[in-house]
C-alpha cells in the first residue's frame, strides 16, 4: 500500500519531470532543434500557437523554419509553472518571455513586424538596422504520461504585450567581449556539456 510519503514523493517528481519538459522545449526552440522540440510533445498532441494549429510535431518544423528564416537570435524562458497532477495526465499554466531579433532591410523587417512598421522604420531611417521583438504571455498545457514519460498532449499559447522597436543590441566598447553568442544549432556548446569531469582538460 503506497504510503502518504510515497504519494508526495511522487508529486513532486512528477512535477519536476513536468518542468523539465517546459524547459526543454526552451532549449529546443532557441537552438533550432526539430528532434528536441519534437521531443516535448506527444505524437497525436496538439498546438494551439497564434499563427498555427494542428498537430505538435509538425508544429515543430513549421516554427523552427519560420524562426531559422525570419530571425538572427531568439531567447525563450518560461517561469511560475503551477502544475496540478491527476494520476497519469496533469495541468499547467507557465509564463513565458520571448525574444527575437530580426535583420535590417524592407524585406525582412515587413515580413516579420508588417508592412505599417517596415514604413514608419523607413521613415525613421531604421528600417536597414535590425529590429528586437519581445513578448510576453502563457502556457496552458495539458500533459499525459505515457509508458511512464511526461510529455505536453495539448498546448494552448497567449500572447498578452509586445515591445517592437529598433534593436539596442551594442557591440562597441567593453560589451564587444560579453558578445558570445550561442549556435542555433547543434553545433551550440550545450550539447558538449558532460556529466564525465575526466573528459575535461582541466
Amino acid at each position: 500500500m503506497t504510503s502518504d510519503l510515497e504519494r508526495r514523493m511522487r508529486l513532486v517528481w512528477d512535477r519536476q519531470e513536468i518542468e523539465r519538459v517546459l524547459y526543454t522545449y526552451c532549449r529546443a526552440i532557441d537552438r533550432l532543434d526539430v528532434e528536441l522540440l519534437r521531443s516535448v510533445y506527444h505524437p497525436d498532441a496538439i498546438d494551439a500557437h497564434g499563427s498555427f494549429e494542428g498537430n505538435a510535431h509538425e508544429f515543430a518544423e513549421f516554427i523552427v523554419d519560420r524562426i531559422r528564416r525570419q530571425t538572427t537570435c531568439g531567447f525563450h524562458t518560461v517561469t511560475n509553472p503551477l502544475i496540478e497532477v491527476d494520476g497519469d495526465r496533469a495541468i499547467c499554466e507557465s509564463s513565458y518571455v520571448g525574444y527575437h531579433r530580426v535583420p535590417g532591410g524592407w524585406e525582412a523587417v515587413s515580413a516579420f513586424f508588417g508592412d505599417a512598421y517596415a514604413t514608419k522604420a523607413r521613415q525613421e531611417g531604421t528600417l536597414d538596422q535590425e529590429h528586437e521583438y519581445l513578448c510576453g504571455g502563457r502556457y496552458l498545457d495539458r500533459f499525459e504520461r505515457r509508458a511512464g514519460v511526461w510529455r505536453i498532449w495539448r498546448r494552448q499559447i497567449t500572447n498578452e504585450w509586445n515591445q517592437c522597436r529598433p534593436s539596442t543590441h551594442l557591440l562597441d566598447g567593453g560589451r564587444k567581449h560579453y558578445d558570445l553568442p550561442g549556435a542555433r544549432d547543434r553545433t551550440d556548446p550545450v550539447y558538449d556539456l558532460k556529466l564525465d569531469w575526466s573528459l575535461t582538460a582541466s
